[in-house]
């Protein structure tokens, strides 16, 4: 992990903003193109919706910035700096909701862990007390 890290750092600060922009922007369409792709196999559910819509919408958005750099013309980036906020906002609440739903399943499954092995405890209990009852012959 550490050497991914330095080789980030080094390569932010040796390459040029023009660089940086056609491969990080290259990458997060690729992302996107894959997040496509993986929605084609769940069906239509409201989260694959806005996570296609989303992916769509950064890709034109890339390539508007692209084309503007290209054509040296500067405006032509804010689009992709709000998408790119806009990214950074709901990647980040999915990130959340996904800890706290794993947190919660977590928890939930310690619970049923639990009770599932005092019932378990509760009839082995039963069980015993019952043979006791039995008469003598039984056991």
């Amino acid at each position: 992990m550490d050497s991914i890290k330095k080789n980030i750092s080094s390569y932010i600060t040796t390459s040029s903003p023009g660089e940086r922009v056609s491969v990080f922007g290259c990458c997060l369409g690729t992302f996107c193109v894959l997040i496509m792709f993986l929605n084609l196999f769940k069906g239509s559910r409201s989260h694959s919706l806005w996570t296609d819509r989303l992916c769509k919408l950064n890709i034109i958005v890339i390539g508007v910035s692209l084309l503007a750099i290209k054509y040296k013309n500067p405006l032509g980036c804010f689009p992709a700096i709000f998408i790119c906020g806009l990214d950074v906002i709901v990647c980040s609440l999915y990130g959340l909701q996904a800890l706290y739903s794993l947190i919660l399943d977590s928890v939930k499954t310690i619970i049923s862990a639990f009770i599932s092995l005092l019932i378990a405890a509760l009839a082995l209990l039963y069980g015993q007390a019952l043979l006791e009852i039995v008469p003598g012959s039984w056991k």
